[in-house]
């Protein structure tokens, strides 16, 4: 008897995953791809560097970034359910800050210079952080 149950709820929680997945794809291809519905973000981030590039792009997720002697320095945008974005900056083998992720979420439909803005001052906090200089 505990077994069908088991399988019962297993298979709700299934179902409702796939449900939400299902909607955050069709979000995003109601806009036409990733990079398209962010485009606005990731050309912020591509002219923060000549070598900056995208990476991978997938159905909702993609990530840009660059990768040079100063370490890498990557954004990983996911399209969440709920009209959620999660971004995700990580920099890892830089000689100065060594390596530090921050989290950023908004709904998906904030104006994306907005969203830069925020993840600046972001970025900007945790350096200021990192060199011990908000003393």
């Amino acid at each position: 008897m505990w077994v069908v149950i088991l399988i019962i709820i297993l298979v709700i929680v299934i179902y409702k995953f796939g449900e939400s997945s299902g909607k955050a794809i069709g979000s995003v291809q109601a806009e036409r791809g990733m990079r398209l519905k962010y485009s606005q973000l990731i050309n912020h981030i591509l002219e923060g560097h000549k070598d900056c590039k995208i990476i991978t792009e997938t159905r909702t997720y993609i990530r840009v970034g660059v990768s040079n002697y100063g370490g890498d320095t990557i954004f990983h945008i996911q399209q969440c359910p709920n009209n959620i974005v999660m971004i995700d900056y990580d920099v890892s083998n830089n000689p100065i800050f060594g390596k530090f992720s921050l989290r950023f979420t908004f709904p998906d439909d904030m104006n994306q210079d907005d969203m830069m803005e925020k993840i600046g001052l972001g970025v900007q906090k945790k350096m200021i952080e990192l060199q011990g200089l908000n003393k």
